[in-house]
């Protein structure tokens, strides 16, 4: 009965459900994220607890002299917890603006989401710090941990996913308020502090000759992804980004030609870039998840 309630939701969405073996796990974590971004929303506008109440662990990053592979595997469980939140929540957004009519505009401001209050936001912007130091801890710990499991070795992977979804969803509380106000200018404050302390860790990764590749790899998919999303961010922090960009001479012909495209990029109309993106990122995710949950652990002694 849940299946078939949750493939109809998702036809009734205006979402291709292409429901198979290696979809529907997907679909189905997305669908239940929706549900809990909500009730969190819910319960944060009540008594603003409901992160306190259901991620103690927010506030509370390992510290580099307490981590170690339990903290490590911790730390990648939470981050997947968060980006499927996220994920459940700007679905939602985008759903809800589709059907009102709102649209995302030039410039990627969502023209009417400030006539429509009830955008989801389970997490509030306020934890960003706090997310910032979750993602610190895979990147100083991922040249370690790598090659401890499967789970280690896709830990770059959810750390870049939950980095794509926070900014892209803070982008969409700031376009929940008009431009230039107040409450617009602090959300975009608190994504560039977020963006000023993970840039570092990620410098500190392409230093590793062995790392540098994966993460020019993973580096490119995010900058991508805020393209795509017609992210206004986008141009505003390539300035910061430029010497993770410097090391490009290590990037084949085909990857340099992907950076160009992404600097060269110009934001255009898209109603439904935010949308097509989500089911994108949704598609890799539950992939990425099934890959680790079928393949052999294996630990080195």
């Amino acid at each position: 009965m849940f299946l078939f309630t949750s493939r109809n939701n998702v036809k009734n969405c205006g979402i291709t459900p292409g429901l198979s073996e290696d979809t529907l796990g997907g679909v189905l974590k997305a669908t239940i994220a929706q549900y809990l971004a909500l009730e969190m929303s819910r319960g944060n506008s009540r008594d603003n607890r409901a992160v306190s109440r259901y991620l103690p662990w927010l506030n509370n990053a390992p510290s580099s002299l307490q981590q170690g592979p339990k903290e490590f595997t911790d730390c990648v469980g939470h981050m997947r917890l968060l980006a499927w939140l996220l994920m459940g929540s700007l679905t939602h957004t985008a759903l809800l603006v589709g059907r009102r009519g709102g649209h995302i505009g030039q410039h990627g401001a969502a023209v009417h989401y400030h006539q429509h209050p009830s955008v989801s936001q389970p997490v509030p912007q306020e934890s960003s710090c706090h997310i910032a130091d979750h993602i610190q801890v895979i990147f100083a710990g991922f040249a370690e941990q790598s090659k401890t499991s499967v789970l280690h070795m896709s830990s770059l992977f959810h750390a870049f996913t939950l980095c794509q979804l926070w900014t892209v969803y803070l982008e969409q509380i700031a376009y929940a308020s008009t431009p230039s106000s107040e409450a617009y200018n602090i959300t975009m404050g608190i994504l560039f502090e977020f963006w000023s302390k993970v840039t570092p860790c990620i410098l500190q990764l392409v230093s590793h000759s062995k790392l540098s590749e994966s993460v020019n790899l993973h580096f490119l998919s995010l900058l991508e992804a805020l393209k795509e999303t017609r992210s206004t961010i986008l141009a505003k922090l390539l300035p910061l980004w430029t010497p993770v960009l410097s090391s490009n001479t290590q990037l084949s012909g085909t990857l340099h030609v992907r950076l160009q495209n992404c600097r060269d990029a110009v934001p255009s109309e898209a109603s439904e870039a935010l949308l097509k993106w989500l089911q994108h990122l949704q598609f890799k995710m539950g992939q990425i998840e099934l890959q680790s949950s079928t393949a052999t652990q294996f630990y080195s002694l």
